[in-house]
């Protein structure tokens, strides 16, 4: 199965909507970081963003103020990364090197040439220069400008905007996606190793269940846990799919109609890649502050960030793009309603677009926020990263509640079950959401945190345990009045950090089954929620981030 991007721009015919007004922020001085008593959350007197890029102030994934990002209306202040107190004290992503694994990167672009250093492929080609010759293929230059365009004064900032890039067009349509390509790009090779965060804003769209054990997989996931627990490790941050309400498939789109709507049409733990422990799964939010109308969702998903719509109606993200006005998002032959294109006044070369949007944008941002924190404690490892991260996140959509299923089972009787839970306190007294993981990332309360964090112990991997439940025993009833269970026993006495299930079945109605895995403590979690549609299947592999305590019967 090819992967594919998951960004969602769309053109549309021109706005003739007055243009918002930018302003740099000239005025927003550098910090020491030893200011006394300093508020650095999202609602602080001290919050600006250093920089005097013309487009920054409508990035507002970077600091939210309500800005239009040049679509129809603003978003909700304080819906963003908060990271203004890293940048105002010099936290930029310095010293941290970031691989984007992409359909290309225009090494060239004026907003990313000085962080573009040596390493690059093009895997078409066979030279170090990955830039895109198709005119769509802007993908991964819009991811690349979210990372790390630079503080140059010319366009956009990025994330990290001191950070260090190499890019790979492993998604170029051209592109044989080989699996030595792959390991080569993703840590795999002497050139590519020093890297400390790989992106990886694609996936694929399944219409049918595939297996997480095929050899290239296993092959990858190896390759994630060495280059993860080597040293202080690097982080794999992987988009968590846009297949909440419609999936591509080859060249065909499926929209679910009117079936269970609050149910995902595609879990994001039906693609392999996304339920292994090594990659950090992230989905998106929008400039409201919450889940973005396509996000994927999934009890493999850690964190959430901004992601955007679709940049007409409401805000998607400012960004790089195919420099040349007749190249990427942001082109002559394509208008858009977003009111940065095709406008001369803002951008005479059309180096920028207005549309990015999707999991491949809240993925890359996560990017940037990881390199930021590597940037700040280099001796930390990526667990222990991650773990600031998690223990420090934002608990958006408060009121979000569970989605529960009502049916009437073949006894007659009436049955209510949980397809998709919302909030709910974990056994380490953290709050999690398998549409927002632990929550939007905080940069700046991650940082603070970092100060006095107490290093995790030692990874401890249990061996798999194989449980086989036979025919007679394991079927699965219509509208049963009851779950079909099966169980294994864990003696060892650990914190669980993550668990990773593997289920597989035979069944003519795998769009209709919920798949749950109970902890010896009591605690639940849907690692395959019933599909909103009515001809679809699951894969129930799945990664979850919650802590219950290992030892136990888990069923």
């Amino acid at each position: 199965m090819r992967k594919t991007s998951l960004a969602l721009a769309i053109s549309a015919l021109l706005s003739a909507l007055p243009i918002a007004s930018v302003q740099a922020s000239e005025s927003c001085t550098p910090l020491t970081g030893k200011e006394a008593g300093l508020d650095t959350g999202r609602s602080s007197a001290a919050r600006c963003l250093p920089g005097i890029n013309p487009l920054q102030d409508q990035q507002w994934h970077l600091l939210n103020s309500g800005q239009n990002a040049f679509s129809s209306r603003g978003g909700v202040a304080g819906n963003d990364l908060n990271l203004w107190w890293a940048h105002r004290t010099g936290v930029q992503g310095q010293g941290i090197n970031v691989a984007v694994v992409d359909d290309g990167l225009a090494i060239a672009h004026p907003d990313l040439a000085d962080n573009v250093r040596p390493g690059s492929k093009n895997v078409v080609t066979g030279s170090s220069d990955p830039t895109p010759t198709d005119p769509d293929s802007a993908h991964g230059t819009s991811v690349s400008g979210l990372i790390g365009a630079v503080d140059n004064g010319i366009g956009t900032l990025g994330v990290a905007p001191r950070v260090q890039l190499q890019g790979f067009n492993l998604l170029d349509e051209r592109s044989k996606q080989l699996q030595k390509d792959w390991i080569y790009a993703l840590g795999g090779s002497t050139a590519t190793a020093d890297n400390r965060v790989f992106n990886q804003s694609y996936g694929m769209s399944l219409v049918d269940p595939q297996s997480a054990s095929g050899l290239d997989q296993v092959q990858l996931d190896r390759l994630f846990e060495q280059q993860t627990q080597q040293a202080q490790g690097a982080a794999y941050i992987k988009a968590a799919g846009n297949g909440f309400n419609r999936i591509a498939a080859g060249d065909y789109m499926f929209s679910r109609t009117g079936v269970l709507p609050k149910l995902p049409f595609e879990n994001s733990n039906i693609d392999p890649s996304n339920s292994n422990f090594w990659n950090l799964v992230v989905s998106a939010i929008n400039a409201d502050g919450v889940r973005s109308s396509y996000s994927s969702v999934g009890s493999n998903v850690f964190l959430s960030a901004p992601g955007g719509e679709y940049g007409t109606d409401a805000p998607a993200m400012v960004t790089t793009d195919l420099p040349g006005c007749d190249m990427g998002y942001n082109r002559t032959d394509d208008p858009s309603t977003n009111r940065l294109h095709n406008n001369p006044q803002l951008d005479v070369t059309c180096d920028y677009n207005g549309v990015m949007n999707g999991t491949s944008s809240a993925t890359p941002n996560t990017s940037g926020a990881m390199a930021l924190l590597m940037s700040a404690y280099p001796d930390l490892s990526v667990r222990d990263l991650r773990d600031l991260l998690a223990r420090n996140a934002t608990r958006i959509d408060a009121g979000q509640q569970p989605v529960q299923v009502s049916y009437t089972a073949a006894n007659g009787q009436p049955r209510q079950v949980t397809g998709l839970e919302g909030w709910e306190r974990n056994a380490a007294g953290l709050w999690y959401s398998p549409t927002y993981g632990f929550g939007l990332i905080d940069v700046n309360k991650a940082l603070t945190a970092a100060a006095n964090h107490t290093p995790l112990p030692p990874l401890v991997q249990l061996p798999v345990q194989k449980v086989t439940v036979p025919r007679s025993e394991g079927s699965i009833a219509d509208v049963g009045s009851s779950a079909t269970r099966s169980s294994t026993q864990v003696a060892q006495a650990l914190t669980v950090e993550a668990v990773q299930v593997t289920v597989s079945l035979d069944h003519q109605r795998l769009p209709d089954l919920l798949i749950e895995l109970v902890s010896p403590s009591g605690s639940s979690w849907v690692t395959c929620a019933p599909r909103g549609c009515a001809t679809c299947a699951c894969s129930p592999t799945s990664s979850m981030a919650k802590r219950p305590r290992a030892s136990g019967d888990w069923r």
